[in-house]
């Protein structure tokens, strides 16, 4: 097995170096416009980086992880805070992962924050082994990318420039390419998941999926892809925006004449926040005001209007449902600050950009003071998925419906933790 795993390493490779020297001279041009010198360096960021990479440098690669059926080692999901031996467990429907079992994403989610430590601290060599390491399985993993999810891209593209990769960006090529070939649907002028009968889509994929076309058709010189990506986010806005919330659904259903209905009500805290950091870059690449405009209500809401943000303790609430207008406050995700600190950061920056005043600057540094310490666990070094509102271990039931505490760390939401602190440390996500 092992062999054989060496043997599809090199095809991969061979291939892959052959079609990326057309790339080299256009990657070169863009890193020499991208030189900068990083933002000012956090001693807390960094320390809290380090010690969470470390703590997943020993405790978190699984050799006997597969990927197409190959033994390509990659990260566990999770493992017990105090207890690293207990891995892959806290599923609300089962405990009995197979010891192979890992989520690829997670792999790219760790390489993202190796390397954008690297780009920070150009002469710290500490992690270059596991750079070494990661990298050919995240190559293996995401080689030809098929699913329309657009946040993989800018992982991948991001990655490449920051590891001067092109293996990784030719990767997010081939992803853009399959976003607009298997995904896009010309008639409906959107890229949703076609495989379901209805059709279906997660809005937050949906629109990274069509800011990411905008980039790679803007970056590759291919307009069809920008187009289409153009007319997703018109399609999405138009579909999925709530008009009086100022948030977006979750969960969409399309049918074949193109109607869509909303499958899941929630508004949830992660996912706007990520659509607020892809309506930066598609803003950044056509200057569509609309952009600018929704993803300004959007954050508005997010963290005044809305209730999701918790006056008394700080940080984001789950979700508020936007069809009763509860608030789903039994917890707060990690991610969902990460992916709320990215955006307004990513806002910011724009704002910055075209001579606007920054906005939202007390909440951007609550959560980045907040992901720095009350999420962070600071004896173990990790992040739990989610904790209580006052960022205790959240307790849930167990496949069997005993009560559980979920005192796992998660790569999942390490590996979005680390990547929302370090883009506060570059004053432009520079690739």
């Amino acid at each position: 097995m092992q062999k054989r795993y060496k043997v599809s390493l090199v095809v991969l490779f061979v291939l892959l170096y052959s079609v990326s020297s057309m790339l080299l001279t256009g990657m070169q041009a863009r890193a020499a416009h991208g030189k900068l010198k990083s933002g000012g360096l956090n001693q807390v960021i960094d320390q809290v980086t380090r010690q969470v990479l470390l703590n997943i440098s020993v405790n978190g690669f699984n050799p006997n992880a597969k990927t197409k059926s190959l033994t390509t080692g990659g990260l566990y999901v999770n493992w017990m805070m105090n207890n690293p031996t207990q891995v892959n467990k806290v599923n609300p429907n089962t405990n009995d992962d197979p010891p192979t079992s890992h989520d690829i994403q997670t792999d790219l989610f760790y390489l993202n924050a190796l390397a954008e430590y690297k780009f920070l601290h150009h002469g710290d060599t500490r992690y270059d082994l596991d750079i070494q390491k990661m990298t050919p399985i995240v190559h293996y993993e995401f080689f030809n990318y098929n699913l329309p999810k657009g946040w993989v891209y800018f992982y991948l593209l991001r990655d490449g420039f920051f590891l001067n990769d092109p293996v990784l960006t030719q990767e997010a090529s081939m992803a853009a390419s399959n976003y607009y070939t298997h995904w896009f649907d010309p008639k409906l002028n959107l890229l949703y998941n076609k495989s379901h009968t209805p059709g279906v889509y997660s809005v937050e994929h949906s629109i990274t999926a069509g800011a990411a076309l905008i980039d790679a058709g803007t970056r590759w010189h291919q307009p069809a892809w920008v187009q289409a990506g153009r007319s997703t986010l018109a399609t999405v806005l138009a579909a999925s925006y709530n008009l009086q919330s100022h948030l977006f659904y979750n969960n969409m259903m399309v049918n074949s004449n193109g109607t869509e209905v909303v499958t899941n009500d929630q508004a949830k805290a992660s996912t706007q926040g990520s659509v607020v950091e892809a309506l930066m870059e598609a803003y950044m690449l056509t200057r569509d005001q609309q952009y600018l405009n929704v993803a300004s209500q959007v954050l508005q809401s997010l963290l005044v209007n809305s209730g999701l943000w918790d006056q008394s303790n700080g940080g984001l609430y789950f979700a508020l449902d936007l069809n009763s207008g509860r608030l789903e406050q039994k917890y707060k995700e990690t991610r969902a600050q990460a992916h709320a600190l990215i955006g307004l950061y990513r806002f910011n920056q724009v704002m910055r950009a075209i001579g606007r005043p920054q906005v939202f600057l007390d909440k951007q540094q609550q959560l980045i003071s907040l992901l720095a310490t009350r999420f962070y666990e600071p004896i173990y070094h990790g992040y739990f998925y989610r904790v209580t509102p006052d960022f205790q271990i959240y307790v849930s039931n167990d496949a069997s419906g005993q009560p559980q505490q979920e005192n796992y760390f998660t790569t999942e939401a390490m590996g979005l933790a680390l990547d929302a602190l370090q883009q506060t440390e570059m004053p432009v996500v520079p690739y």
